[in-house]
């Protein structure tokens, strides 16, 4: 049976909505809030979910406007999400769907961003933080790559070319070893987002994650697959004070499901260490 259940919360945009595993026994261990990558939403963590879950409590949120969270009106800045996220966390403390106080945090790409700036802000909560992939660019090349976002993400048109255009860009980032159904699937999610599918790349280009990951004491992993973020995480994962690479040569995007156990292993030795 699927130990994965899904709620809703209230949130400055309308709701946000997560995904929760508890274990079958009582634990001590902290809860940990998993924060996804653009575009995609809370299940892209559900191939560890569980075992991660067999330990502690695991909550999975769909960052404002992807998946079936509420959108924001426009663009919202990384420290918005992570306000979000923060409501969220003391929402659930409240109801006694988790414990009050501290939690870890773990992301992938700009959830990764989002779970730096919950770091940064909340340094008497979150106590560890998991990061796959670090989109740690210059204010330069911030700039260019927020004037070039239409480029990979066309809006919706009627002769599709932003469908191949996708299409193209998810086959060239994708692991192989993912199936052509995963690969579907994964389009779909995105294609239902429409124009604002790109919204929460404006917000990642418009965040200085250097100044951020300089002002993060707490201990941190950085995870490293070999996707598109691979050199930057490798030329900035040093930034965090108290950070450890972990690099992951031939795995691309996939890696939660075809690395499970290995993945599992990293992050639940260094949580519990």
């Amino acid at each position: 049976m699927d130990r994965i259940t899904r709620a809703y919360a209230d949130s400055r945009y309308g709701q946000v909505h997560y995904r929760i595993v508890t274990p079958e026994n009582p634990t001590s261990a902290i809860p940990l809030l998993c924060l996804h990558q653009t575009p995609g939403n809370g299940g892209d963590w559900a191939p560890v979910m569980p075992t991660l879950g067999s330990a502690r409590i695991v909550i999975a949120a769909d960052t404002p406007g992807y998946g079936m969270s509420s959108p924001p009106p426009e663009p919202a800045r990384i420290e918005d999400f992570a306000g979000v996220m923060t409501q969220l966390m003391d929402d659930l403390a409240a109801s006694g769907a988790i414990p009050a106080g501290a939690f870890d945090v773990m992301g992938y790409h700009t959830g990764s961003l989002i779970a730096t700036e919950l770091a940064r802000t909340l340094p008497d909560r979150v106590r560890r933080a998991v990061l796959f992939g670090l989109a740690a660019y210059p204010a330069e090349a911030r700039a260019e790559k927020l004037a070039r976002l239409r480029d990979n993400f066309p809006v919706p048109e009627r002769n599709l070319n932003h469908v191949n255009k996708l299409w193209d860009i998810m086959q060239s980032l994708m692991d192989p070893r993912m199936s052509a159904e995963e690969l579907h699937v994964g389009m779909a999610e995105c294609l239902r987002l429409g124009t604002r599918m790109p919204w929460a790349y404006i917000s990642v280009y418009k965040y200085d994650f250097l100044a951020a990951m300089a002002a993060v004491s707490q201990p941190v992993l950085v995870m490293n697959p070999e996707d598109d973020l691979w050199e930057v995480t490798r030329a900035t994962a040093a930034l965090f004070p108290a950070g450890r690479r972990h690099d992951m040569p031939g795995v691309r995007h996939g890696v939660l499901s075809i690395e499970h156990d290995r993945v599992v292993a990293e992050i639940t030795g260094f949580l519990d260490a």
